[in-house]
């Protein structure tokens, strides 16, 4: 089903986004086999990534340069990556098995719990569980230290694409094509919860890092955020023009991202549901995204092949929430007008140099300002 999907969103074109002077990347590296899954480690060090023909490359994530190389790692794509809290074990879904591999490349076993193309899993905090989900309506609970299925967990009606564990380790939430979002207590095994809303599949489930809110992304383009102990809807967000593939909160919480088959990544305020901000240089859907440990910086995949490392750059906070007082600012500074007539061309670039730092010392001004309300 996903590779499916996921052929399909390769070659999805969307032309009717508007144009943007710039997505932030402070790099990026550029494959030729489309990139469908990537991983941060636990101390932001390195990035895994997954390919379509079963290849995994570790990377250091600070030069994007190649650490670990190993062909067919996994007999098909590789849907998903996760590392253990320890970082000496690598987890790969790939087919219908997931490969475990040590740091230097060497597979130490392979599980063979699920009968058929493995969409997603999550390892607990702790790192002794992991929960799986395959084209089916039951996912699987792993005690990973054993490498066996504790139980499956079968409550939905119709295939479980998403699971994630809560940040306290004491919950999971999954969502299924049945368009309903389950809260399961782990130590009883049972849904003490059900959230809905959405009104199509729903590929992705994410906990707040406070484990407040749970969050839902779906084929019918929306986000949903629900506070958990209010067992309401906290924000609908909307804005994707084609379905949402993935989601992930920033490490503070303030704020989330989502992925669409759209080839856009937006940027919301989880307090108001604002979108401060669309990534639209992307030449393909983009199936997985994740925050680096500091929060102002994240990783995108592409269908294009290509790994992005994004910056949360001030300028997008300060440009949406105090657009008009940059811009009367600016007016009123003679260092940013055009070009004058007679002025020497040496003359306006040093002057456009000094206009380029004065906006700099604008939006740190107003950044400050941004975190201090």
């Amino acid at each position: 089903m996903k590779k499916h999907l996921l052929t399909i969103l390769g070659i999805i074109c969307i032309n009717i986004l508007p144009a943007q002077t710039t997505d932030y990347v402070m790099q990026s590296v550029n494959f030729k086999t489309p990139v469908t899954s990537v991983q941060v480690s636990p101390d932001g060090s390195l990035i895994l990534a997954g390919f379509e023909d079963g290849m995994l490359r570790v990377l250091d994530a600070h030069h994007l340069e190649n650490k670990l190389e190993i062909e067919q790692a996994g007999p098909a794509a590789i849907y998903d990556i996760e590392m253990n809290p320890k970082m000496d074990v690598i987890f790969l879904a790939s087919g219908s098995s997931i490969r475990l591999y040590d740091t230097t490349g060497t597979r130490i076993t392979s599980w063979s719990h699920h009968r058929n193309t493995i969409w997603s899993m999550d390892l607990d905090p702790s790192g002794q569980y992991m929960a799986s989900t395959e084209v089916n309506k039951t996912f699987q609970l792993i005690d990973v230290y054993e490498g066996e299925v504790e139980q499956p967990m079968r409550a939905h009606d119709d295939i479980t694409f998403a699971v994630a564990f809560s940040p306290d380790g004491k919950y999971i939430a999954s969502g299924s094509n049945d368009t309903q979002v389950f809260l399961w207590d782990l130590a009883a095994r049972e849904v003490i919860a059900a959230f809905h809303g959405h009104s199509g599949n729903i590929y992705d489930v994410a906990f707040s890092p406070d484990g407040q809110f749970v969050a839902a992304c779906s084929m019918d383009k929306t986000v949903r955020i629900w506070d958990i102990d209010k067992k309401k809807l906290h924000q609908l967000l909307k804005g994707h023009q084609e379905m949402v593939l993935e989601i992930e909160f920033s490490p503070d919480g303030k704020y989330l991202l989502s992925a669409s088959a759209d080839q856009s990544i937006k940027l919301w305020d989880v307090t108001t549901g604002e979108q401060l901000y669309a990534f639209l240089d992307n030449d393909g859907s983009i199936p997985d995204i994740e925050f680096l440990p500091g929060g102002d910086t994240f990783v995108s995949v592409c269908m294009d092949g290509v790994l992005k490392i994004h910056h949360l750059h001030p300028e997008i906070f300060v440009m949406h929430y105090y657009p008009e007082e940059i811009e009367k600012e600016m007016a009123e500074d003679p260092l940013f007008l055009p070009r004058q007539k007679g002025e020497k061309r040496s003359a306006y670039e040093m002057r456009t140099n000094k206009a380029n730092e004065r906006k700099e010392e604008l939006i740190n001004l107003y950044y400050h300002r941004y975190l201090e309300e």
